[in-house]
């Protein structure tokens, strides 16, 4: 900007979205300082009036790039005080502008692989068992049904083959309704979908995020048959009422713990409460096959049936006699073998997890119009994803500029589900009203939870959120 640029300017150029800088140049395109969101709010603090000259407050020892000069040279610049580094041809000319981002990128999710992993594929690979036989498929399923303190594990290929496999040992099928929360992620309906049921969407809880008892229990029709309570966000459903809904009417329920896997309700084990448990290790999740998933059933019966439908349906003693129609729903012994190596780290990671929680929870629960995520008293919650609600009324900014101005500060953030209620896939199914739902959808955002993120990394994530609202103390103060 010119010279003669007033604070307002300089302001609405900022609120544009230019990482939290202003270059401020001379007739001849010379740069002579540079203007930061902190020295407006300083500007504004002082009582400066708004069409005050903005050269009065930039900063003229700035520190600049040079064009041509190694990429590497130019970012060894940027540091924890210079946060922005404008890069200056040989006449001083600003050419383009380096930032925090470009120094330092924190995705939303990272998968951890510095375990067992390299070494059992290996081992796979050497002996040749990659595809769905071999030993790291039995290993991998014993060490899950261990961890979940008993039961059957069968591995899947995604936690949507899961969900779908889990419906078809139940019967699920033409005719019937399965209640889903209208917040989640739309694998938990297609799969009612494909079963050739309808989903009926019911809201959620304002305090938990996951499905409403009392919603439910009012969706229940004759045709009925069955309840998937989705463990949103690492988050456990408030079990016991769906659980007693389900026997008044005879329903089978089916966990949705794709995002959840550690989970507690009550010091019950997510998976092990209803029906059928249903996990996803997609490269996101707390664990990670790259993509595969597990069912889990306290029932051998039932497992007996899921695990002859994962298979083609064949019978387990006549090879290539197929008792009914079944998939191809398998894990290769090659994401067994990082499973199992995963679940080796699975303590490890969901202990970070916690860590993560506490730092992000002691600079956020400070900041008003931010409520974090939910942990009702009976809940072990294991964040999935550290996910926030904001409340652009107090903030003065809205939840996806909020993500854009993080983003620009090199964070990765996330919004939350869409409901599913009006989204196109959906338009034959039953939807109940869901306030809740649409509400949150409207302000929840996730930040990163990483099993490689540090307490550093989370620090820098909450500083730069922390100075991304300090930035909008204008906003706030001009609609006063």
């Amino acid at each position: 900007m010119p010279l003669s640029a007033s604070l307002r300017q300089v302001m609405t150029r900022l609120n544009e979205g230019v990482g939290g800088v202003v270059l401020v140049v001379d007739a001849a395109g010379t740069l002579q300082g540079v203007v930061t969101d902190g020295d407006i709010r300083r500007a504004i603090i002082a009582g400066t009036a708004f069409e005050a000259p903005a050269d009065a407050f930039m900063s003229r020892q700035f520190t600049a790039g040079r064009a041509g000069a190694e990429p590497t040279a130019n970012l060894a610049l940027l540091n924890a005080r210079v946060r922005h580094l404008p890069i200056l041809d040989a006449g001083g000319r600003p050419v383009d502008l380096l930032t925090w981002a470009d120094l330092w990128k924190m995705p939303l999710v990272q998968p951890s692989l510095g375990g067992n992993e390299a070494k059992y594929v290996n081992d796979c690979l050497t002996t040749g068992w990659i595809s769905s036989q071999g030993a790291y498929i039995d290993r991998f399923q014993s060490a899950f049904a261990a961890y979940m303190g008993g039961g059957e594990a069968l591995c899947c290929s995604s936690g949507t083959t899961a969900l779908h496999l889990a419906l078809a040992a139940l019967g699920i099928g033409p005719g019937d309704e399965v209640i889903v929360p209208d917040f989640t992620f739309g694998a938990t309906a297609n799969v009612v979908i494909h079963a050739g049921a309808t989903p009926v969407f019911v809201d959620v809880d304002p305090v938990t995020w996951t499905m409403s008892p009392a919603a439910a229990a009012a969706a229940v029709t004759p045709r009925t048959k069955a309840i998937i309570p989705v463990h949103l966000y690492g988050h456990p459903c408030d079990m016991d009422p769906l659980l007693a809904l389900a026997e008044r009417h005879n329903l089978k329920v089916v966990e949705d713990c794709a995002e959840a896997l550690g989970a507690e309700y009550k010091g019950r084990k997510v998976g092990t409460i209803g029906d059928v448990g249903c996990f996803s290790f997609f490269a996101n999740k707390i664990i990670t096959t790259g993509e595969g998933g597990m069912v889990t059933t306290g029932d051998k019966d039932l497992a007996a049936i899921m695990a002859r439908l994962r298979d083609h349906g064949m019978a387990k003693d006549r090879r290539y006699w197929h008792l009914e129609a079944g998939f191809n729903y398998r894990m290769t012994n090659l994401q067994a073998a990082l499973g199992l190596a995963q679940m080796e780290a699975l303590d490890k990671f969901l202990a970070r997890r916690a860590d993560l929680v506490a730092r992000y929870d002691r600079t956020l629960a400070k900041i008003q119009g931010m409520t974090l995520p939910p942990r009702a008293p009976w809940a072990r919650n294991v964040h999935w994803l550290y996910t926030i609600t904001i409340d652009e009324a107090v903030l003065g900014l809205t939840r996806d500029l909020l993500a854009e101005k993080l983003k620009e500060r090199g964070i990765e953030t996330r919004p939350v589900f869409f409901p599913l209620h009006p989204q196109p896939a959906y338009r034959n199914a039953v939807a109940h009203p869901c306030p809740v739902t649409e509400d949150l959808a409207r302000r929840g955002l996730s930040l990163p939870t990483g099993n490689e993120m540090t307490i550093e990394d989370a620090s820098k994530v909450c500083e730069a959120l922390t100075s991304v609202l300090h930035s909008h103390l204008v906003t706030l103060m001009r609609g006063a």
